[in-house]
């Protein structure tokens, strides 16, 4: 039995020692969940770093179009006003976006397109799957003083609140997930497992171990997202490998204490 381990040693052992497990067990749910919680702050910090990055590269590029290509134009007292003559058409992949506050089209301009926003002096138009899911009246923001300069403003603010609350809020909702993985998919299943195997788990042992066989699909999942690679109902493979693992390691704590099958 490995005794005294810390951090670093666990996240190793958790890949291919399964003797280790053992310890895991013995060192308690409590380790298990604080183990979970700083795998979890790690791969989260790596990966919301990537998606910081992204985030601020597409801001920055919609600032630097923003810059050249969009005309002055305020909204106030509920009218927006445009200083442009001919109606402004803005086209983005799949997603269409037109102004005209010079009375020349109406919103059926938006017809051809499968997705966009159409927007005259009084009225927002957006369209999504070649139909229209909501009217805006201008009017409701008639306390509202919008111009280009707020825009930046508000662009500008975004390259720094986002990532503020990305690094804060995501750790938090992925802790809570693995937790809701852990307790109330893998430990079950976990204790299926054990029996078939002839092992009598109690519950609690059943979560430790998930937690730890949880590190193998927690490091795919994050080096993934930093890849960019999208995998189809990536879960059902991060719930596979996690009880592949907790199989495995009750494999061998079965192997290596025949003499108390029960302990746990």
């Amino acid at each position: 039995m490995k005794t005294k381990m810390g951090f670093r040693n666990k996240f190793a052992y958790s890949f291919y020692d399964f003797s280790a497990y053992k310890e895991f067990i013995g060192q308690g749910l409590g380790k298990a969940i604080f183990y979970t919680f700083i795998v979890t702050l790690i791969f989260s910090t790596i990966t919301n770093i990537k998606i910081a990055t992204a985030f601020n590269s597409a801001i920055s590029k919609i600032e630097d179009t923003f810059d050249k290509s969009a005309p002055n134009f305020e909204l106030s007292n509920g009218i927006l006003s445009v200083d442009y003559s001919e109606p402004i058409f803005y086209k983005h992949g799949d997603f269409m976006l037109i102004v005209d506050t010079s009375g020349k089209t109406t919103n059926s301009a938006l017809n051809p397109y499968c997705d966009g926003i159409y927007i005259n002096s009084n009225a927002l138009t957006a369209r999504q799957n070649y139909t229209t899911v909501q009217n805006i009246d201008l009017a409701e923001f008639s306390g509202w003083i919008i111009t280009n300069a707020n825009v930046k403003n508000i662009l500008s603010i975004m390259q720094v609140i986002f990532p503020i609350m990305l690094f804060i809020l995501n750790p938090i909702i992925s802790f809570l997930t693995n937790l809701v993985s852990a307790f109330a998919i893998l430990a079950p299943f976990t204790l299926s497992i054990g029996t078939l195997m002839g092992v009598k788990l109690k519950y609690s042992k059943a979560c430790t171990l998930s937690f730890y066989a949880m590190t193998l699909p927690l490091l795919l999942e994050a080096l993934l997202e930093i890849a960019g690679i999208n995998v189809p109902e990536f879960y059902i493979v991060f719930y596979m490998i996690s009880l592949l693992y907790c199989g495995l390691a009750i494999r061998e704590i079965k192997n290596i204490d025949k003499s108390n099958l029960n302990y746990m």
